[in-house]
This record gives structure tokens, sequence and C-alpha cells, in this order.
């Protein structure tokens, strides 16, 4: 599985939908669900797994067609620092 359908499929959770997940939560999710009995010693350590997820989603909020953004604090209405989140689709209307 691509790293990029990994995060989407943690991000997809109700709970997640709408309150964001931070990047170290994501990486420990992806790390451990592709762990094995015998681990292999190309696997990424954390924090490079952290840096790459960052980097993804940091360049996917950047570009037109993004399907995930970041998560803005209600109190200071200013962005939380590593959390992002899946963007809200507008679905079609109906008979159009």
């Amino acid at each position: 599985m691509e790293l990029r359908d990994s995060i989407r499929e943690i991000l997809s959770d109700k709970k997640t939908k709408t309150d964001g997940l931070h990047v170290k939560y994501i990486a420990s999710h992806i790390l451990n669900n592709s762990r094995t009995l015998f681990p292999d010693e190309n696997d990424p350590t954390f924090e490079v797994l952290k840096q790459r997820i960052n980097g993804i989603l940091l360049y996917d909020i950047n570009s037109k067609n993004s399907e995930f953004e970041r998560v803005t604090n209600p109190k200071t209405n200013k962005y939380r620092k590593g959390v992002y989140k899946l963007k809200k689709r507008r679905g079609r209307k109906k008979g159009k």
C-alpha cells in the first residue's frame, strides 16, 4: 500500500474526519500496521516516516486539488501545528 493511501485511510476514520490527527500519531499508526512478526531491516524508523508523512501532507495542502487540510484552533483561529484532516468534499446534486 502506498503511503498516501495509508494516510487517507487513517484520516477517514469518523472521529478524525472532524478533529484531525497529529503527524506523529499518523506515523505511529502506519508503523504499527506495517510491522510483522519478524521486522525487516528495511523498515523506516519512526522519525523518517514522520518526516515523509509531513512532507506529503505539506505538499498536498499547497496543491490546487488537495484532499487534506490543516486543522484550525477554534479559540485562536490559527492552525494547529502538525494536525491534518481530510477535506470535506461537496456532493453533487441529484438530477445533474
